[in-house]
């Protein structure tokens, strides 16, 4: 009779692990809108209680299954015993026997069939685990709070489902076992850092935007957009810090097209504007402002909505900081956005001899690679400014600089500004140590060695002292 209730036992309690563990994979992976389209089938009470409260449904079913794998081990250990009499082997047994059949029936098998059918498994235990949550009652949250005074400094287990650091070591683990491809894992962690990252990372900083001044003529906007290359750019009142609208191309060779179609009496024409008077502030669209400290993942699903491309971004003080367009968003999930227009030029090009044409966008710490050296500055983040604080003024081509044993040339100017786009980096040459030259204590002077990583104390400028005005 004993052994008959104890094999019951055991099986019964196996059966409650495998469940509760089938469960709590299930719910666990259960996609948000599956689970609200299962309430509309059966035991969608129990269902909408669990969905309202996960986290505390998710304890209460991962305590049950502790306790029903703990109650099979111990039943398994009492029918050994009774059956061979001896408690070290029957407990040397019995932990093999439950180490197996735990690990088959309640690790392994239970949670993958709620994995692979999760909507069918969630909706069938639904009941038993609000039932299995009522019964505890409060006692997952105390045993909780006990283990957060156990391990004060770590985050509280209190979500039902993955938290950020899990998923992103679920794509980290896939992308090493070759599950998902490297640019598919570095767009999910994109994502992942879409709103952490501020609108005043992305913008295109107010010394770098194209404007047209109000008051300007159609023909001279048009005239801007095809020399420039843009299709939106604002319009600026006195300053920069006061745009009065946005100017769309569309718009412009709209009127102006409208305007030609007028004058040579084309059918349909339905506008009589003249673009040699007619000022951009007619057709200009309203502005669109955003603060600078604006999460990205916030400012894109906003202008989603709004169907707007360009916002201007404005700082703590009402200023003009600068201007994001939607590609510069988007840009930040899947990388750089070129297309037929852009003149887009290497950030760094092999010129042979040790030679090399870079950005003057490049950061120092790429500059220092490309040299197989450490290069830092707390003071500046690009080459261009590395060269501008090493001469003391706003380089202009020609501009030379020695830094930490690489000799920089200004090459180009670009832009409206016409502010300095490329340098040429090499290895500055060696300089010969002297032979016999000692010193006053009869010591020898050394020379500085190469591949230093301080700024050398030598400076030229093979220009004038001219500066370029920004």
């Amino acid at each position: 009779m004993t052994v008959a209730l104890l094999l019951v036992l055991v099986v019964l309690f196996l059966c409650g692990a495998a469940l509760t563990a089938a469960a709590e994979a299930a719910f666990t992976y259960l996609p948000r809108h599956d689970a609200e389209a299962a309430l509309g089938g059966r035991n969608a009470g129990a269902l909408r209680r669990i969905i309202d409260e996960p986290a505390r449904h998710m304890h209460a079913t991962r305590f049950w299954r502790v306790w029903f794998e703990m109650a099979a081990a111990v039943a398994v250990a009492m029918l050994l015993l009774h059956t061979l009499g001896n408690p070290w082997i029957a407990g040397l047994i019995g932990t093999v026997v439950m180490a197996a059949i735990g690990f088959v029936l309640v690790g392994v098998s239970p949670r993958q069939l709620g994995r692979t059918y999760s909507v069918g498994v969630v909706t069938a235990t639904a009941p038993l685990v609000h039932l299995l949550c009522v019964v505890l009652g409060p006692v997952p949250g105390w045993l909780i709070s006990v283990g957060s005074l156990v391990t004060p400094g770590a985050p509280r287990a209190d979500a039902a489902f993955f938290t950020e650091d899990e998923l992103r070591e679920m794509v980290y683990r896939a992308n090493e076992s070759e599950m998902i491809e490297d640019n598919e894992a570095e767009l999910i962690h994109s994502v992942f850092d879409l709103n952490d990252t501020k609108v005043r990372a992305v913008m295109v900083p107010r010394t770098d935007i194209v404007g047209i001044e109000t008051g300007a003529t159609l023909r001279q906007a048009l005239s801007l957009f095809l020399r420039s290359g843009y299709s939106r750019v604002p319009v600026m009142g006195h300053s920069t810090d006061d745009p009065r609208g946005v100017l769309y191309l569309k718009d412009v060779v709209a009127a102006v097209y409208g305007a030609d179609r007028a004058v040579h009496g084309a059918a349909g024409a339905s506008t009589t504007v003249d673009p040699g008077t007619a000022t951009v502030d007619s057709i200009a669209r309203p502005v669109r402002f955003v603060p600078e400290s604006k999460p990205v993942a916030d400012l894109l699903s906003e202008l989603q909505r709004e169907g707007t491309h360009v916002a201007i971004v404005i700082d703590e003080f009402g200023g003009t900081a600068g201007m994001v367009t939607l590609e510069d968003l988007i840009e930040e999930i899947v990388g750089d956005i070129v297309d037929e227009y852009d003149s887009e030029r290497p950030e760094i090009e092999d010129l042979g001899d040790g030679r090399y044409r870079i950005s003057a966008q490049l950061a120092v710490e790429d500059l220092g690679e490309l040299f197989d050296m450490e290069l830092e500055d707390d003071e500046v983040d690009t080459v261009g400014g590395l060269l501008g604080k090493a001469i003391g003024k706003v380089p202009i081509v020609g501009s030379e600089a020695r830094i930490a044993g690489i000799d920089l040339h200004a090459e180009r100017l670009e832009g409206r500004r016409n502010r300095v786009s490329h340098l040429i980096a090499r290895l500055a040459d060696p300089v010969p140590e002297p032979e016999g030259d000692d010193d006053a204590d009869g010591g020898r002077r050394d020379a500085p060695r190469h591949g230093s990583t301080r700024h050398d104390a030598t400076r030229h400028d093979s220009t004038s002292q001219q500066e370029v005005a920004g």
